[in-house]
């Protein structure tokens, strides 16, 4: 690609997005698909939070505003905030963003340098490393273990921590494997980091499913730790929490109100700023209390799907699955079943080349929606350093009991066909080989 600058080769994507084009082959193929792929709620934003958006417009609130977010926001978010977490915080150090994911940028571009080391969970969300990657810093992944339900010890991470350690990501409830740190984790992390990371480093503390906890879980923000508060930067939104995904609406705790200026500076150069009728309809979102009762609602209906799936799930043959503690994703291990039907040793007859592309949970991930019309998430979609020899899918919880019933009846019959995944492989591998990170 001699028309694109150099960094453009280590820039990752998101698979839940790209995987689109996918879809709409196999659709176009007669196929009916099933997606269990988008971290997306199937609920619909609450009248109200849109009636607010609506008036705003039509009173003419549609123009540019404070880059770092209209004061009212930031003051609900930073009362809110201080309920939750027990943390007092000015308004000063809350920036309002497009969507939580730019701040992952803005983290590294303002924190990390080329060369520096940032440690991230793996399997985690694909944005941290793609960013980590494409700004040259080193990426550590911190590989989270099934056995452990998705969760690290504090030897684990005090091993990837070096001079050169300059930011951590957390992420709880964790997307994909829905694992929830309690407290106690959380001091754990805060003691190594204290004894053995240099006093400047920071945390981005990445909360954007807090208020999605089964089993009568209550969320642990680090942030609510001594000494800890002044190393975190502590990131939520209202794309989970409220079914707000299209409304684009983050925001992020800074430690100072310096770095709350450079994330207003980012937003800026980036966004200009966050249209003040969205954030006007945020300010109604955490204000109405009949938003509560949504969310509660929103979060049983999860919880009832949560235990459908993993139960079915556990009945296929070759596949375990963790129980997922919040988010809404459920993570099955399919080693067992790529064994059974011939995907790993399909794989293991590619080529070098081709096999560095692809994985065997790709091979099923694609087999599923091409040929029982179910489409799910592979394992390299959440980080593919170290992500040889796992073999994991992700199953969305965020579709109607009836269809994710269905998908995983699909999968089941998948599971079985092992003819059916060689003839597969046959007509469409070749198509299968350009790099999907």
């Amino acid at each position: 690609m001699p028309h694109f600058a150099e960094r453009i080769r280590a820039l990752g994507t998101e698979n839940a997005f790209k995987l689109g084009e996918d879809i709409r082959r196999a659709e176009s193929l007669g196929q009916k698909v099933i997606r269990l792929n988008l971290g997306e709620p199937d609920f619909n934003s609450a009248d109200n939070i849109n009636d607010r958006a609506i008036q705003e417009i039509r009173r003419g609130n549609s123009h540019y505003t404070d880059p770092q977010g209209i004061l009212p926001f930031r003051e609900t978010i930073a009362r809110q905030v201080a309920e939750t977490r027990g943390v007092k915080i000015d308004p000063r150090r809350v920036v309002v963003t497009a969507g939580a994911k730019p701040t992952i940028a803005y983290t590294l571009l303002a924190h990390v340098d080329p060369g520096d080391e940032v440690i991230y969970p793996s399997p985690g969300f694909p944005i941290y490393e793609s960013w980590i990657t494409f700004i040259g810093a080193t990426p550590r992944p911190l590989h989270l273990s099934e056995r452990k339900n998705f969760l690290f010890d504090p030897v684990d991470l005090e091993k990837l921590i070096t001079a050169r350690t300059k930011l951590i990501f957390l992420n709880s409830p964790s997307n994909p494997t829905g694992g929830v740190l309690t407290r106690q984790d959380l001091q754990n992390v805060a003691d190594v980091i204290r004894n053995s990371a240099a006093p400047d480093l920071r945390i981005y503390s990445d909360e954007i499913y807090e208020n999605i906890l089964f089993d009568g879980r209550t969320h642990q923000s680090i942030m609510s730790l001594p000494s800890m508060t002044e190393q975190t930067i502590m990131v939520s939104g209202h794309s989970k929490t409220f079914a707000m995904t299209g409304w684009r609406l983050g925001y992020a705790i800074l430690p100072t109100v310096e770095e709350a200026n450079l994330f207003k500076q980012f937003n800026i150069n980036f966004i200009s700023c966050v249209p003040p009728f969205i954030q006007e309809a945020g300010i109604a979102a955490l204000d109405n209390p009949e938003n509560k009762n949504h969310v509660v609602a929103m979060v049983r209906e999860f919880e009832k799907r949560r235990d459908c799936a993993i139960a079915e799930l556990a009945a296929i043959p070759g596949v375990t699955c963790a129980r997922p503690e919040g988010a809404f994703y459920a993570f099955p291990n399919i080693e067992g079943l790529c064994e059974e039907i011939g995907v790993i040793e399909r794989y293991n007859n590619l080529s070098q080349t081709v096999r560095g592309a692809t994985s065997p949970s790709t091979l099923f991930q694609m087999f599923l929606l091409y040929r029982y019309g179910v489409a799910t998430l592979d394992r390299r979609s959440f980080g593919v350093i170290g992500s040889e020899g796992k073999h994991f899918l992700r199953i969305s919880l965020a579709t109607a009991l009836p269809l994710l019933k269905e998908g995983i009846e699909n999968i089941a019959r998948a599971a079985v066909d092992r003819s059916g995944f060689s003839r597969f492989m046959d007509d469409e591998g070749p198509r299968l080989w350009p790099d999907r990170r």
